[in-house]
């Protein structure tokens, strides 16, 4: 799915200095290094389901949600699949193969209709190379990356289900506490269980007023609940 026929170049680049200045690792950047970015990147509208890069992929552009969710996972030879993150508005993502130009080490899939802010890489290595105020934000945000990976390996080796499906639920909640968009499914790949799990966990959470159903979304009714939880 392409940009928006009607929409002119002009109304593109406002979009996307707007993507980019949302963005926590390029706001407050100098405008020569956003209207570079801005020169090397394309508005790009993505369907729920559609791929925008599979795991070994080789391309290594950079990518800024501008309005939606991606998942980005990870997939086995037998198709069991382990979600890595759920993104949104302001999020960056395909940074580690624009740096280093290799390939994908995950998938990236649009949960909901989406636009996204695609950078080519090389533009954006020239920015970090002349901007120290960019290079330590990216190395800030590849160490709070390391961390969480640390965080999710200690879930994965001590917690329980109903540990990890906490954590899940509040790691893919938004700012004011809503869950959507998210299956039993994806919350199973997240967390690391079973579907059936999951299920049986949220239903638990439900009737214990932690958790508000709406629909096929949640509203986190009780954070400090769902927090101590995560905590066990």
């Amino acid at each position: 799915m392409g940009v928006d026929p009607l929409m002119t170049l002009a109304d593109t680049d406002l979009k996307i200095r707007a993507a980019l200045g949302a963005c926590s690792v390029f706001e407050r950047e100098e405008d020569r290094f956003i209207s570079r970015l801005t020169g090397a990147s394309r508005l790009r509208l993505v369907r729920r389901g559609e791929m925008l890069f599979l795991q070994g992929d080789k391309s290594c552009d950079l990518y800024v949600v501008a309005m939606g969710r991606i998942r980005l996972y990870r997939a086995s030879s037998e198709g069991a699949e382990k979600t890595l993150a759920v993104l949104g508005d302001g999020d960056v993502f395909g940074d580690l193969s624009a740096i280093d130009g290799l390939g994908r080490s995950a998938a990236a899939e649009a949960m909901t209709d989406s636009e996204v802010v695609q950078v080519r890489p090389e533009p954006f290595v020239i920015c970090l190379e002349e901007s120290p105020t960019l290079a330590v934000r990216f190395i800030r945000r590849l160490a709070e990356m390391l961390r969480e990976t640390d965080e999710s390996l200690d879930l994965l080796a001590f917690a329980d289900a109903r540990t990890r499906i906490a954590s899940a639920l509040l790691k893919s909640s938004t700012p004011s506490g809503r869950v959507t968009e998210l299956t039993h499914r994806d919350i199973a790949t997240i967390a690391s269980t079973a579907r059936e799990t999951v299920s049986r966990v949220i239903a638990d959470l439900v009737d214990a007023g932690v958790l508000g159903a709406d629909g096929r979304d949640y509203c986190i009714l009780d954070p400090q609940a769902l927090e101590d939880l995560a905590r066990d």
